[in-house]
């Protein structure tokens, strides 16, 4: 029973220090990706980029509140016709590095305490380990959103601030 109790207040504590983060796509139709020249879309995979933005986000800024607002986005490789039967297909060149553009503000008590202008391209996308499946359609992204959370949030950073 006293374990009970205790596995209780622990997730009390865990769910005040959780940050409140909000997601904004900002006119995502005029992203430079998510469409080709006959209307290709993946609106879709917003949400998971939606999502994964959330997750790091809530893991590097507990108990603070962030928004933010995603201006473009480009994913690694191009859509193209491939095949007899010309299906899409996204292709990975070396040329064609994943982006994203987002403006960001971290509040405390209501408070501004740190803001900027953001644009990730990520040159070096298909070399080196990534930590994410081969499955994984936003890999690439997901591997350069988590070094930036990591390199501009990390325990470093935030003291030398």
């Amino acid at each position: 029973m006293k374990h009970h109790w205790i596995a209780l207040g622990l997730l009390a504590l865990a769910a005040t220090a959780r940050a409140d983060v909000q997601v904004n796509f900002v006119q995502p139709e005029k992203f430079s990706d998510i469409k080709d020249n006959h209307g290709f879309k993946q609106m879709d995979l917003l949400k998971d980029i939606e999502a994964h933005l959330v997750q790091q986000a809530g893991k590097r800024l507990p108990g603070k509140e962030v928004r933010i607002d995603v201006t473009d986005l480009d994913l690694a490789g191009e859509v193209e016709p491939f095949g007899r039967r010309m299906e899409w297909l996204r292709v990975m060149r070396t040329v064609t590095l994943p982006y994203i553009a987002f403006n960001y503000e971290v509040r405390e008590g209501g408070k501004v305490v740190q803001q900027g202008e953001v644009k990730l391209r990520d040159m070096n996308y298909q070399d080196g380990f990534n930590n994410y499946s081969s499955s994984d359609s936003l890999r690439y992204e997901k591997q350069m959103i988590d070094r930036w959370f990591k390199d501009e949030f990390s325990p470093k950073v935030a003291t030398a601030r």
